[in-house]
């Protein structure tokens, strides 16, 4: 051990200067390169995170204009539907003409009504409850259409009981169809 302190004892002062600036030069470099490479990694996960919230934000608004357009389609041809089968009990068409027209308007109709639902479903459930409005409506509307039907089979043609219940729910339709279109361009905000 003591010839090892002798060995270091007998280097010169200048070198032991060179070293130990070398050292510090070394040192200082590794701690800027190491600030550099973590300033650098921060400013790229922010912009990656500014780049996936602006992807995402896109992504969003594509489906909100989609939703609005095929909503807007499928709520449009909902109403339509119905029409006809008014007119039946108004006794200002048959039964068969009314089916012409709904398979008419139906083989026109570019409608997706399982892509609305699929939208509400994985991008916007907060109008589900709004939407099962519209559903429920459409349900009792096919439950009047289905009894009328069967009377109407049976030789009756007179509408006007069913009309009554009819009438009503065919407003409800109109006005509910109009508030979710108004609540899907809210979305947007």
């Amino acid at each position: 051990m003591q010839d090892f302190i002798k060995i270091l004892s007998a280097i010169p002062s200048q070198a032991w200067i060179a070293v130990t600036t070398a050292l510090l030069a070394s040192s200082l470099t590794l701690i800027g390169v190491w600030l550099t490479n973590r300033a650098n990694n921060q400013r790229l996960k922010i912009q990656l995170e500014h780049e996936r919230k602006t992807r995402n934000e896109e992504i969003m608004r594509d489906r909100l204009e989609e939703f609005y357009v095929l909503s807007n389609k499928y709520l449009n041809m909902l109403v339509g539907h119905y029409l006809p089968f008014r007119m039946v009990m108004e006794k200002e068409i048959t039964f068969n003409q009314a089916l012409d027209l709904v398979i008419e308007s139906g083989s026109k109709s570019d409608c997706e009504p399982h892509r609305v639902t699929m939208l509400i479903d994985l991008y916007f459930p907060e109008v589900k409850p709004e939407f099962d409005k519209i559903v429920n409506v459409r349900e009792k509307l096919n439950e009047i259409i289905d009894g009328y039907k069967k009377q109407y089979k049976c030789g009756d043609t007179d509408g006007s009981i069913w009309l009554n219940n009819f009438q009503p729910l065919f407003e409800t339709l109109g006005v509910l169809t109009d508030g979710f279109e108004k609540n899907i361009a809210k979305l947007r905000r």
